[in-house]
């Protein structure tokens, strides 16, 4: 089994991203590469529903899926063990959605902490997954600021156990391009959709992906 931290997105994936984002500079693309890693890592770490908070990575993660299936496939089947399914939620999602869609997004939040040594509580600094959009200036990228998830991962500490499991085996996304978990407004700002995992996931970006 290849070992994630030297796997690649092969050259010729990167030419279809170019053709779909034309305007971006290739010198984005290890950006995006890594937090598309770190996902995964994520789901390596602990099976279950996490959200994507990148737009940048959620492209990536359609191209593969949209054009390169057989490729993503093999890739999850190599790192996973099974694939990793991707599907909106509502659009329009119900108070009972959205608090599963803000866990979700604490999920990934405190696994991106895990894998870079951070206090999911106490950070003192974002993780990258939670900062490539920014930091390539994708437009209409999902920006988080430090205080916000802090205050988020407390509070849903603390009613966890008012949250419905989100261990699933497959994974999906949400559409919402939203960063507020709990709400599918159009600010693309510090907030965060979700994902969750075998049945369905969502995302700040607009996908998420889960696992059992």
């Amino acid at each position: 089994m290849q070992d994630l931290a030297d796997f690649k997105i092969p050259n010729h994936i990167w030419i279809a991203f170019k053709q779909r984002h034309p305007n971006l500079s290739p010198t984005s693309y290890p950006w995006i590469e890594e937090g598309f890693k770190d996902y995964l890592a994520i789901h390596m770490w602990r099976r279950n529903a996490y959200a994507m908070p990148s737009n940048s990575v959620d492209a990536l993660w359609h191209l593969l899926i949209e054009e390169f299936d057989d490729f993503y496939q093999f890739m999850c089947q190599n790192f996973l063990g099974y694939k990793l399914i991707h599907k909106p939620h509502e659009k329009q999602p119900t108070t009972a959605q959205k608090t599963l869609q803000k866990r979700q997004l604490v999920n990934t939040w405190h696994g991106a902490c895990h894998l870079h040594g951070l206090n999911p509580q106490d950070s003192q600094r974002l993780p990258r997954l939670f900062q490539i959009d920014e930091h390539i200036r994708w437009e209409q990228g999902l920006m988080f600021s430090l205080p916000f998830m802090a205050a988020m991962y407390a509070q849903t500490m603390q009613t966890t156990s008012d949250i419905p499991s989100t261990t699933s085996s497959g994974s999906s996304c949400s559409s919402s391009t939203a960063c507020s978990g709990s709400s599918s407004d159009s600010s693309h700002s510090h907030h965060g959709s979700d994902s969750s995992s075998d049945s369905s996931c969502s995302s700040c970006s607009s996908c998420g992906g889960g696992g059992d």
